[in-house]
């Protein structure tokens, strides 16, 4: 759905975006994590056909945004981390006057704006002046604006910047519908832990260059060598869950407690529920025995560089 080839951007002896290249097939929900100046703005509004880059190619539902923005921006909805609004209009004259500005056809737009605030979880702010709105609904409508036209991409530059703990769990809701419904969304955040869960696909972006991308699951446990397994067993087991441990070469950083514990490994699957096997016929009564995945943050937090330009 989106392919961006040798991108680059400079600005004067500034460097932006350095030669990035990205393919997002459709349906995914990416999101593009980085330090500020890290270059992600910079090439989300490239993306969107709002920047002109120094060179690259960039395409979007195989239409080339930069010779053709117009066209382009029909499959593009788009919402910055600062955007404006019109505090005098109620909430569906803001949508209707889009619409209208994406030269919807007019006997169509009624519908559409009753649909997006529908589907914004709007209904009860449909007459309401904009100027009363939380800052979370205010971001629901300026989804709900970059929605209007229908785009088959959705791009939001830090969408959940600024608003409370419940608006960011109906944010994320609202994402999921959206693409539950046909949409490629890519998402540009500092909260990470508000990627995790969401997205289905990750990008790492470091001083202009895209350091890591992938699926979600390669990427957070790419260039790991081990992991991490915790268990918990009844009383009394200590010794012989050790005892089982101590005979694998792949167990490193054993940590046992009374009752749990935790220890990092490098084998294969196969060894790993070998280590489980043995311990049950050692007489340990396990209780629980999972791999602890690592987070985003933590994936990010170990191969960042945090380097600023």
């Amino acid at each position: 759905m989106i392919q961006v080839t040798n991108l680059r951007k400079e600005f004067d002896d500034l460097v932006a975006v350095e030669d990035l290249t990205l393919t997002i097939p459709a349906g995914e929900i990416y999101g593009l994590i980085g330090t500020n100046g890290a270059g992600k703005t910079t090439m989300i509004r490239m993306t969107c056909g709002l920047l002109q880059p120094t060179q690259g190619e960039i395409r979007v539902a195989d239409v080339d945004v930069l010779r053709e923005p117009e066209h382009a921006r029909q499959y593009i909805g788009y919402l910055s981390d600062f955007f404006s609004v019109y505090d005098d209009l109620k909430v569906w004259e803001y949508l209707d006057y889009f619409a209208h500005a994406y030269k919807m056809p007019k006997t169509d737009i009624p519908g559409r704006v009753t649909e997006v605030i529908a589907q914004s979880g709007l209904e009860i702010k449909r007459d309401s002046l904009i100027r009363g709105l939380s800052r979370g609904m205010k971001q629901r409508l300026g989804i709900a604006r970059a929605i209007i036209h229908r785009p088959r991409v959705l791009v939001l530059d830090e969408p959940a910047s600024g608003v409370d703990p419940k608006a960011r769990v109906e944010l994320r809701d609202l994402l999921r519908s959206l693409r539950d419904d046909g949409a490629t969304i890519v998402i540009s955040s500092h909260i990470l832990t508000d990627l995790e869960g969401l997205c289905t696909s990750l990008g790492i972006m470091e001083r202009g260059r895209l350091v890591r991308s992938g699926r979600m699951e390669d990427v957070i446990s790419a260039g790991s060598q081990s992991r991490t397994i915790r268990l918990q067993w009844l009383a009394d087991g200590g010794a012989g869950v050790q005892s089982v441990l101590s005979t694998f070469g792949a167990v490193s950083e054993v940590k046992l407690n009374t009752t749990h514990g935790e220890f990092r490994f490098s084998g294969s699957d196969e060894e790993l529920s070998q280590v489980l096997a043995n311990s049950i016929v050692a007489g340990v009564r396990i209780l629980s025995f999972v791999e602890v995945k690592q987070t985003v943050e933590e994936m990010y937090m170990k191969i960042s560089s945090h380097e600023v330009m």
